[in-house]
């Protein structure tokens, strides 16, 4: 087979890995396979880049497309022009340059299979013809597409067929005429995989490795992923040079909170890490010390730049890597920073090598005495962390870092066993040990049983890469210290919602209101904009006087508002702009809050706007039609409404396959957000462009059940489940509030959405003295802010 390779790079991929691949080409690729480089925003000439006659540089600043492209479009740089914050999948500015490198190329070659490379892959080993050959599947004369399951740094046309082509020309007119306006996402991928559903589905033929039979990444990865960046050449240096200056990012994940709380608990004055990294955890230790110290020593040990991909599989890490250097300056600085600002002493000694023989030398030394708190986090093997616990053993207070568990009974996915050494290290400690005292007058022996050691394992909800959760786990070796404080050890309570019809019943539902509700009238995506927006839920605190208040001093707000808030506003003299419907059960029955839904609606106002959920009982939505209304569609997002193959599976690149015969159109906008309409509803508003949320009525709480009310239970016995109490009691911030499992579903989404960067700076919190205004008063707690002097 001929074989023809394409890539595009700006200034800053070339400096950042293109030039590594463009050296790679020219060096370690058979010279026969021909190289076509599209550049474009960079001067070639202040440049030495490989030459030889089978690369070709073609600039792209030269094509008419390109050039018309920026000046019709300017405002499409994932700014919307400044509107918004950067959002990359509104970048269109970005991506184009690509899709015309790549049709071009395509467009100017036949007959030969064309290889899409981005500028950060890499080849790890030599290339020929015959290792390009050994990738592709027997038969691929007969294969259109060629693609990664999970990726697309490697993509492969048969331009000896027609429907590539033609697919390859749909995505370049996309572009060129606009049309890409009217996808959710302007991401090249994005498009491109719309592309090939349509042309799939009408007879394309498509081949994709999945991560088990996948030759190409082990013979070509994508230097884009982290996971890449200690990757080294042959001759064994680093591809990307590690600076002695700067350290990466830091990661502060939850659980590196509770880390600080038994630090500022327990006193440390010297604290020992393995894992030191870029030395960020070790100084959130040390500033959670110094509110009970005036001097920390901390002491330090890492692999540093002598990590390798290798370590990095063998202990399950992810991250980059920093130099020793590095380190011991931005130590140096915090010191100096300490010192002068708040007069505290910050001294430190660090270490390089695997722990698994420098922690041999250490233990031997005096050092060692002086520690009353060590952090184990170096690396997650089960040899790593026995060698760490066994010289720890005897220091007062000992954390180890990512004890994995499982998401849920039904989601069991996690990492290797090899990787659960944390888990292998807190089983094998015991708890207990048996003192003999003495003995009684009559002879017997009397047994003294007290606590040696005690440990805990720390709630978390923070995910890990692989499935599940990772916490830290404690160990309190010296029998003097306190017990943990009892917030430390509080368990979180977890709803797994759960669809309230049987899917079916929601895919007729769909079917049905596709065709009862006009199909210009579904809602779809808008430019972002500054128009405030209410979201008003149903909560049994709302404060009508306080909303009342906002509604005056923003008269032109638009207030959306859930189907059990809506009669209430209305007595209260209150007319929202819109209300938000999601129940796919009849409008006769009760709802969750014991009201017949046709209740809810007895006064409706015809300017009200009715944005009706597609699962929708169609009873409720033959109720609006008949009533009147202005009457709007949705998609309300679950994984019911996915190919059956696909449900369960982790969505890939923000992009699903909806069944086809829902009647759903290709393209559609999908709202997600939670459990309720109420969180949907503030998707929705941000789906229709509103980047000024107010939120009103999300309480998720009740006043104390009656004796009556505590009896009740909640459960599908007919199923076969077991009864639970309907009302339950849990703690936020401290603070104890009734809920029930419905309304703990959404302060559960509550959380997650006021943690979501996507959301930064649009939602505003209206309430006090709720579960719902803990948890935001939490959320901005957590939002770190630059202080100015």
């Amino acid at each position: 087979m001929n074989y023809k390779i394409v890539t595009a790079f700006n200034e800053s991929y070339l400096q950042h890995s293109t030039f590594h691949l463009l050296n790679e080409f020219k060096e370690n690729w058979e010279p026969n396979i021909e190289f076509h480089c599209y550049y474009y925003d960079v001067d070639l000439a202040n440049y030495s880049l490989p030459k030889a006659k089978n690369i070709f540089y073609h600039n792209l600043l030269e094509m008419e497309e390109v050039t018309s492209f920026r000046k019709n479009f300017p405002q499409h740089n994932g700014t919307e022009g400044g509107a918004i914050q950067y959002n990359e999948i509104l970048d269109a500015q970005k991506f184009m340059p690509k899709v015309i490198a790549l049709t071009e190329c395509a467009f100017e070659n036949a007959d030969s299979w064309l290889i899409w490379l981005d500028p950060l892959a890499m080849n790890t080993k030599d290339i020929s013809f015959k290792t390009l050959d050994s990738l592709f599947p027997e038969h691929s004369d007969n294969i259109d597409l060629i693609t990664l399951k999970d990726d697309h740094y490697f993509m492969a046309f048969n331009l000896a067929r027609t429907t590539p082509v033609e697919l390859l020309g749909d995505l370049r007119g996309a572009y060129t005429s606009g049309e890409f306006l009217n996808y959710r996402e302007w991401h090249d991928v994005f498009i491109f995989n719309r592309l090939r559903t349509i042309y799939t589905a009408h007879g394309m033929n498509t081949y994709e490795f999945t991560e088990h039979n996948s030759p190409v990444t082990e013979l070509i990865v994508n230097m884009g992923d982290k996971k890449n960046h200690s990757l080294r050449t042959k001759d064994g240096k680093r591809i990307f040079e590690l600076s002695e200056t700067q350290t990466s990012g830091d990661i502060l994940p939850n659980r590196y909170k509770q880390l600080a709380d038994l630090i500022r608990f327990y006193k440390p004055k010297t604290i020992l890490e393995t894992g030191t990294w870029n030395g960020g955890r070790a100084i959130e230790m040390a500033l959670a010390s110094f509110k009970n110290q005036d001097s920390v020593h901390y002491i330090g040990f890492d692999l540093f730049e002598d990590a390798t991909i290798h370590t990095d599989h063998a202990e399950f890490n992810v991250k980059p890597h920093n130099t020793m250097e590095a380190v011991e300056k931005r130590f140096a600085e915090f010191a100096e920073h300490m010192k002068e600002k708040e007069d505290k002493t910050f001294t430190y000694e660090l270490t390089k090598g695997n722990v698994r023989e420098t922690l041999d030398k250490f233990v031997k030394t005096e050092a060692l005495d002086e520690v009353d708190f060590a952090l184990m986090g170096s690396g997650n093997s089960i040899e790593t962390t026995q060698v760490e616990y066994e010289a720890f053993k005897n220091i007062p207070v000992v954390v180890i870092d990512h004890y994995f568990t499982k998401e849920s009974d039904e989601d069991e996915a996690m990492p290797p066993e090899k990787y659960h050494g944390a888990k292998n290290v807190f089983d094998s400690v015991k708890t207990k040990m048996v003192d003999t005292e003495e003995k009684d007058t009559e002879g017997w022996t009397i047994f003294e049983e007290e606590d040696s050691v005690r440990k805990y394992i720390l709630p978390s909800q923070d995910k890990v890469a692989g499935g599940g959760h990772t916490h830290l786990c404690l160990f309190l070796h010296d029998t003097k210290l306190e017990n943990i404080p009892k917030e430390l050890k509080s368990v979180p309570i977890i709803v797994h919602p759960r669809d309230c019809v049987p899917r079916d019943y929601i895919n007729n539902n769909i079917k049905t209101n596709m065709t009862l509700i006009d199909p210009k009238k579904w809602v779809t995506k808008h430019d972002a904009h500054r128009q405030t927006a209410i979201m008003v839920s149903a909560g049994p605190y709302l404060d009508y006087g306080a909303l009342h208040k906002f509604v005056k001093e923003n008269p032109e707000a638009k207030m959306l508002a859930v189907k059990h808030a809506y009669p209430h506003l209305m007595e209260h003299g209150i007319t929202p702009w819109g209300c938000i419907l999601l129940d796919p059960r009849p409008i006769t029955g009760k709802s969750t809050h014991n009201i017949v839904r046709k209740d809810l609606f007895k006064n409706i106002d015809l300017n009200t706007n009715f944005f009706l959920a597609s699962m929708t009982d169609p009873s409720v939505t033959n109720f609006m039609i008949d009533k009147g209304v202005k009457l709007f569609g949705w998609h309300a997002f679950t994984d019911s409404l996915r190919e059956e193959g696909e449900q369960g599976q982790q969505i890939q690149n923000q992009q699903v396959k909806i069944a086809e015969e829902l009647g759903i159109p290709q393209g559609a906008t999908m709202i997600t957000g939670g459990t309720c309409a109420a969180m949907r509803g503030i998707g929705m508003l941000h789906t229709m462009g509103f980047r000024d949320i107010h939120l009103f009525g999300f309480d998720c709480c009740r006043d104390e059940p009656s004796k009556e009310e505590l009896t009740e239970t909640t459960g599908d016995i007919e199923g076969g489940e077991i009864p639970k109490p309907k009302y339950m009691q849990v703690t936020v911030n401290e603070k104890e509030y009734w809920t029930t499992g419905e309304l703990l579903a959404m302060a559960q989404d509550c959380e997650k959405v006021f943690q979501d960067d996507g959301l930064e700076n649009a939602l505003t919190f209206h309430g006090k003295d709720t579960m719902v205004a803990d948890l935001w008063e939490i959320s901005q707690s957590k939002k770190t802010r630059p202080e100015f002097e």
